[in-house]
């Protein structure tokens, strides 16, 4: 009896020495191969679970193999794409002297950004986004607090970024900026319009969304008057991904991994011919055939999940490739 229940410690503490590393198959095997030089296994056991067990150890190799390579595949990082002009340089057939005639507005800008759209290729009407207005006039204090009129601020900060801050997810973004005592709101679009990297900023069809700053203020020690064009193609232009989705997929891997780890030490202990837990090997097979069922179950599951999800990714990357 004494020997006997030595041989149960050490089988057990085989199998989880093996489970720990997540090796399986080489608990299954290692803790037969041992019992068999020191017992017989029950024939009860042989007949009832080792079908079961070889069709498992396959089953659940190749779709823990499936399931980590698929997760794996699904990178829905998007290579967002910036675009900003160079300076402008402004004809003085644009500007005024008389400071007190300048009335801008950021309407007066959408609406007429929006003529050149349709007048110049019928390209759809940007939409005004309360976003890209909020990184836009961000953009436009920034240069007067800091006295710079540049795409990038003097700790590197960009349009990209400026977007970030204000949640605005996007594919493609993009910059005009203005400085000058523009005449009124055609007159600053006008000299956008001249200025050939501006003007391929407001006839860029790919955009969809707009927000404009304009504003007066000191700069170099002048009284002068910025404006700042935000363009944008939001992420939400391209087919979701469901990130709930991606989250039960991870939860289930982590499940699958448990279960596995359960069948390994309850086969270790069936082979044993210990009772456990007050059940008979009889009805330890029963437990560990109905476990079994369960991890199949959510295999099957999870692969569904999977497909489903990698198909959303899939969309979502050939979206993404199609714009850019």
């Amino acid at each position: 009896m004494k020997i006997i229940n030595q041989i149960i410690i050490v089988a057990i503490f085989i199998a989880l020495v093996f489970v720990i590393k997540n090796d399986y198959g080489s608990v299954y095997s290692k803790v037969l191969s041992y019992l068999q030089s020191q017992t017989s296994l029950p024939s009860e056991f042989k007949s009832r679970v080792g079908d079961v067990m070889n069709n498992i150890n396959s089953t659940s190799v190749a779709n823990k193999n499936s399931t980590s390579t698929n997760t794996k595949s699904t990178d829905t990082k998007v290579s967002s794409l910036i675009e900003t002009p160079g300076a402008l340089v402004v004809s003085e057939d644009y500007l005024t002297y008389n400071l007190k005639s300048i009335k801008l507005s950021n309407k007066g800008v959408i609406d007429i950004t929006n003529k050149q759209r349709v007048d110049n290729g019928n390209l759809q009407p940007l939409v005004e986004n309360s976003k890209l207005n909020f990184s836009a006039e961000k953009k436009l204090q920034d240069m007067f607090v800091k006295q710079y009129f540049e795409h990038m601020s003097p700790e590197g900060v960009s349009v990209g970024d400026l977007g970030a801050q204000v949640s605005y997810e996007y594919i493609i973004i993009g910059e005009n900026l203005a400085l000058g005592n523009f005449k009124d709101d055609q007159a600053l679009v006008d000299a956008w319009m001249a200025s050939p990297g501006h003007r391929a900023n407001i006839l860029n069809k790919r955009y969809t969304d707009i927000g404009v700053a304009v504003g007066k203020g000191t700069y170099e020690g002048k009284s002068v008057w910025m404006a700042v064009q935000h363009f944008g193609l939001p992420k939400s232009a391209c087919p979701s991904i469901d990130g709930v989705l991606k989250g039960m997929i991870e939860l289930d891997q982590k499940n699958i991994k448990t279960m596995e780890g359960d069948l390994a030490v309850k086969r270790a202990i069936i082979s044993s011919g210990a009772v456990s837990g007050g059940q008979t090997t009889n009805e330890q097979i029963d437990s560990y055939n109905a476990l079994v069922a369960e991890y199949n179950k959510l295999i099957l599951n999870i692969k569904e999940k999977i497909n489903i999800y990698n198909g959303e990714v899939r969309d979502f990357n050939n979206c993404i490739a199609s714009v850019n």
